[in-house]
């Protein structure tokens, strides 16, 4: 897949079109994509003003779109890194919110919502010991539904969780997050990876 689908000329118009015309579907989708696209590039502020939009356009919306947990994660990933960044209680709440949707879905039995939920609870977990335990899970489930995308996100956020802790096991885990975002296609990413890590 092509990242960095945002800062396309042919999206920027394709969105400026569609809210022209009205398309609340398509301006959804861009706004959702571009979301994910900013989180997954450290953009964190950018991902929750394209969250804050997306949540807008929904508004107008006759019905919701079935994303089976998909925005609620990538949310909930999101409001964490806000909130870790700026400390604003808000984000907290935000994030809180989200992993009680995430643990109705997977309570619900989509399959695919078990390792996203794991994945936000090892990023609110406290304790390095029990967040590990807990980012392996998310890992292995998202591997064992060949979800090669979020396997990646999943090593990374582990990755950078060991790095904030000073433990040299990080390395590893960029490592593997390293390989995964290249089988995954996502080129650009993987540079990304390579210029952002402090090793």
């Amino acid at each position: 897949p092509s990242l960095m689908v945002c800062q396309n000329v042919q999206h920027s118009d394709l969105l400026k079109r569609a809210i022209e015309n009205n398309n609340v579907p398509l301006g959804f989708y861009i706004y959702f994509f571009c979301g994910i696209e900013s989180y997954i590039f450290g953009k964190y502020e950018a991902a929750a003003s394209m969250v804050e939009r997306r949540r807008q356009m929904e508004k107008q919306m006759s019905r919701r779109l079935l994303m089976n947990g998909m925005a609620d994660f990538f949310d909930g990933l999101i409001f964490i890194a806000m909130a870790r960044k700026t400390s604003d209680i808000k984000w907290s709440v935000e994030a809180t919110n989200i992993v009680s949707k995430m643990e109705s879905y997977a309570q619900n039995g989509t399959h695919t919502c078990e390792h996203k939920l794991l994945l936000l609870e090892a990023e609110l977990e406290k304790n390095s010991g029990n967040a590990m335990a807990i980012y392996e899970r998310a890992i292995a489930i998202a591997e064992k539904n060949e979800l090669v995308h979020e396997q990646a996100i999943a090593s990374e956020r582990a990755a950078d969780f060991l790095l904030r802790n000073g433990d040299h096991r990080a390395s590893q885990y960029y490592g593997r997050a390293h390989n995964l975002y290249l089988q995954w296609g996502a080129q650009r990413k993987v540079v990304h990876l390579i210029e952002s890590i402090p090793f």
